[in-house]
């Protein structure tokens, strides 16, 4: 006998001319076996639908979006993020999350809200009784999404089959159906973890770069630094050195440490025991005249206005 959930929408697209699965509380389907299981979701938008229940919104679960086709805007925390094909997103179950206009543009998504045992902002990450996953794992996955704000994990296309085998599964509902899902959303969190693992890893070492970086400079502004100089010190090329440079700190070289020069400015104006050619000369600026006009250009007005005011 056929499974009466085969016939859902997912072959058929409804009059808004999108078409997929999605199991929710109102429309449980397979997931009233599968408690822990919040949501699902699978869909395609061939034309672009308005939807107030994908305005910014909280669930009580890890909310988990892979986006196969398309591009969404999207909000978490009030934080705009842009998903692309191959992003995968992650939400606890505090943070607000959704479209800002409540809009579904064309291409396809998949989502997922697991419901844990517990899990708040202070306390610790306790998947439930149907998972083999140990509370040490649980505990250590739970730390990094709560410390990773705002997680997009860009070109995750290994998260792709867990929601196609997860798909299957619900779909067809065969015997011990309860069991694989299990299983793969246990393989879908180990992934995720060593995902995030390494994005910490790489956060660190970029915070790292950019304050050896800082201390280097500010340990003699009075030097005029040369970027190839710099680079050789980082043991890179001075291509690569300026793309990480801009990549982290969103200005190339250069300007970069003209914003420390300035900092350091303002850090002895704000000490009022020097006169202002003295701060000059000690960020490394060619002349007050310089050191005028520049500081003028990156704060908006004149160092003596900036200090007055101050």
């Amino acid at each position: 006998m056929e499974n009466p959930t085969k016939k859902n929408m997912f072959t058929k697209k409804n009059k808004t001319g999108n078409h997929g699965i999605w199991w929710h509380k109102d429309n449980l389907g397979p997931l009233k076996n599968l408690p822990y299981i919040r949501q699902f979701g699978s869909m395609k938008f061939s034309k672009v639908r308005m939807d107030d229940t994908m305005r910014p919104h909280l669930n009580d679960g890890i909310e988990i979006h892979f986006v196969i086709s398309g591009k969404y805007n999207w909000v978490v925390e009030e934080k705009e993020i842009e998903l692309l094909p191959d992003n995968l997103s992650v939400t606890a179950p505090w943070q607000l999350n959704g479209s800002p206009m409540g809009k579904m543009d064309i291409g396809q998504i998949n989502w997922i809200v697991i419901k844990p045992e517990t899990y708040e902002l202070d306390s610790e990450l306790k998947l439930g009784s149907w998972t083999k996953l140990s509370k040490k794992f649980q505990k250590k996955l739970g730390y990094l999404i709560t410390q990773q704000q705002h997680i997009v994990i860009e070109k995750a296309k290994v998260f792709k089959k867990y929601f196609s085998e997860l798909e299957k599964e619900l779909l067809n509902q065969d015997e011990g159906f309860e069991i694989m899902v299990g299983n793969i959303i246990e393989n879908l969190f180990i992934d995720l973890y060593r995902s995030l693992a390494l994005r910490a890893q790489k956060n660190d070492e970029e915070d790292n770069f950019i304050g050896k970086l800082t201390q280097i400079v500010t340990n003699d502004l009075n030097k005029k630094w040369i970027i190839d100089d710099l680079a050789y010190m980082f043991g890179m090329g001075k291509t690569k050195f300026t793309y990480e440079v801009k990549k982290l700190t969103g200005y190339p070289p250069n300007s970069f440490i003209i914003n420390l020069k300035i900092e350091k400015a303002i850090e002895m104006m704000q000490k009022n025991e020097f006169t202002m050619p003295d701060i000059a000369y000690a960020c490394g600026f060619s002349s007050l005249q310089h050191f005028n006009s520049t500081f003028s250009q990156r704060i908006g007005i004149s160092p003596v206005k900036y200090k007055n005011s101050n």
